[in-house]
């Protein structure tokens, strides 16, 4: 079955992402992968428009550097054609102040080729905020600056 299989990928991204094992997850991307995170770009430096696998990768450095994740739990997985919809919950504890971020998400997977083409995450964006704002203050990022390879927003 062609759904389980992409639910399958999807599961083995989510494993890499549990062991800190990029090389596991970036060789299930697709060279043209794009990969969103919701929130505004000033305020959550992991959110925006990041294209290929070199980017995702930043991305997650990014995620690494500004706290520690207690738990990511994929609950639901829900799969049609060439989706896969997660539903689930995870916990972090921001590095700088300590303080503890829940939230429920959801991440949409568009998949080709056994490999992950497209990725959306969308969470409880004020959760991340407050746990960000609870942090000694630091320059924000502005959305016209770049990381070392340009982010599109």
């Amino acid at each position: 079955m062609h759904e389980q299989r992409n639910v399958d990928v999807v599961k083995d991204a989510y494993r890499a992402f549990g062991e800190g094992n990029i090389n596991d997850l970036q060789a299930i991307l697709d060279d043209g992968v794009k990969w969103f995170s919701i929130g505004p770009p000033h305020l959550v430096p992991t959110s925006g428009t990041r294209y290929d696998p070199e980017q995702v990768e930043q991305y997650f450095s990014l995620l690494r550097s500004g706290g520690e994740l207690k738990g990511c739990w994929p609950l639901e997985f829900i799969a049609e054609n060439d989706k896969v919809v997660t539903i689930g919950e995870w916990l972090s504890e921001v590095k700088a102040s300590g303080s503890l971020i829940r939230s429920p998400w959801v991440h949409i997977f568009t998949l080709r080729d056994g490999k992950i083409c497209e990725f959306r995450s969308f969470y409880d964006t004020q959760a991340v905020i407050n746990g960000l704002e609870s942090m000694p203050q630091r320059p924000s990022r502005k959305p016209s600056q770049h990381l070392e390879r340009p982010v599109i927003y």
